[in-house]
């Protein structure tokens, strides 16, 4: 009996112990991303190294020399490694921002901070999203009343294409009514 009850101390003691993220990796021919999900908020939290030579251990351990970009209390989250840049989206329901980073910049500020929604297209490139532009009406959105009928809100979006080699962001011309919460 005495053994039953060292066995249920040891597990009671071992979920006691504190779950760690799996850290995730991505890289090009520039750099290397390490991702960790934080477990107490919403968000990531990222490690910028040059990239690895042969295979790695994806650990989300710092080094001296590592980049770290961590916002507590913004919720990041990786969409893609392109080249210099790092794409991101912050959000914590169905709508959020596109946040893109030159990585190769020592501020570590984004160089793109929009509200958009996560449908994106990426290539080598360029970004093509969908940019927050203004609220929805009966008069420029054809399901403004099927969206508050379900107690939702209606904005337009706009068409952009973020063009990575010149950095600047045009407009397609391109618009679409969504729903919001």
């Amino acid at each position: 009996m005495k053994q039953f009850y060292m066995l249920v101390a040891a597990l009671l003691a071992l979920s006691a112990t504190p779950a760690f993220a799996q850290a995730e990796c991505y890289q090009n021919d520039q750099f290397l991303v390490i991702a960790q999900e934080r477990l107490n908020e919403v968000g990531t939290d990222f490690i910028i190294r040059p990239p690895a030579k042969g295979k790695i251990a994806c650990l989300y351990e710092i080094n001296d020399d590592d980049v770290v970009l961590s916002n507590p209390g913004d919720p990041l989250h990786y969409e893609q490694l392109v080249g210099k840049y790092l794409v991101l989206t912050r959000s914590t329901g169905p709508e959020g921002d596109l946040v893109v980073y030159d990585l190769t910049t020592e501020l570590y500020t984004p160089l793109l901070d929009a509200p958009a929604l996560d449908e994106m297209t990426i290539t080598e490139d360029s970004i093509t999203y969908w940019q927050k532009l203004i609220l929805g009406t009966e008069l420029n959105c054809s399901s403004f009343s099927e969206n508050t009928g379900y107690g939702l809100g209606s904005m337009i979006y706009e068409e952009r294409v973020l063009d990575l080699p010149t950095l600047t962001v045009a407009a397609t011309g391109e618009t679409r009514c969504a729903s919001t919460q």
